[in-house]
């Protein structure tokens, strides 16, 4: 069995290749995650101005399962600078098919039931790596070297935690809105004026919506929104 391993793992960490001029135009938000099966819940507004891996793997992949131990150490040392790590099980297993190797490998970062992202590959494991500003820098085998020394010069960009605590809190957290054609808007609302809306897309991209081509659900829940924090400062 160790031998078997051992040859599928060699197999897949074959030099993966550098993020082509195609696939570098990818950004964070253009790939969308499952539903949390394990760990903290995902939010996008935690994961802005981090580096960010996304490692699809499965439950029936021997050499995905060999990886899980790095994966969690990766999570555990590098988590406090900047490090936010989420396997997505790509093979489809149920919770408790996956928990047994949760438990083992002592996995903390979040685990999800899939992803879904612009680039098709053969083969798992696979993880996708993105910058601080939602880059995508990294395509490739977790096993592959290149893996690890991508994530290390990547943190360097990352702001420390003062830096962080000078950012502005949203005045709505990470939702779906609608305009009113009822096309789709996936983003926090940093703040909200009588006439428009400023949102903060998945990969940290600010824009200016004006207020009156939302649709009315979204419309009145950012003005409550609006309120009650005015209500708040009104009592302090």
């Amino acid at each position: 069995m160790k031998t078997f391993l051992a040859a599928a793992l060699a197999l897949v960490c074959a030099h993966s290749p550098a993020v082509s001029a195609e696939t570098s135009k990818h950004k964070l938000s253009d790939w969308e995650l499952g539903p949390v099966l394990f760990g903290d819940k995902i939010s996008r507004s935690k994961m802005r101005g981090k580096v960010v891996v996304i490692e699809h793997w499965g439950v029936k992949c021997p050499p995905c399962i060999a990886l899980l131990p790095h994966m969690a150490e990766l999570d555990k040392r590098n988590r406090k600078k900047g490090l936010v790590v989420i396997g997505a099980e790509s093979q489809g297993h149920s919770k408790s098919d996956i928990e047994p190797l949760v438990k083992k490998n002592k996995i903390e970062y979040p685990i999800t039931s899939g992803a879904n992202g612009p680039i098709s590959f053969n083969g798992i494991p696979h993880a996708f790596v993105f910058d601080v500003d939602g880059k995508l820098i990294f395509e490739g085998n977790p096993g592959n070297e290149d893996f690890d020394r991508t994530i290390r010069k990547a943190l360097r960009d990352v702001k420390d935690d003062e830096e962080e605590a000078e950012t502005p809190s949203m005045l709505c957290e990470n939702s779906t809105w609608t305009n009113s054609d009822g096309k789709e808007i996936k983003a926090a609302v940093k703040e909200a004026t009588e006439t428009e809306v400023t949102f903060v897309m998945f990969a940290g991209k600010t824009v200016k919506y004006p207020l009156d081509q939302l649709s009315d659900e979204s419309r009145t829940k950012i003005e409550d929104a609006l309120k009650a924090r005015e209500d708040a400062a009104g009592g302090e």
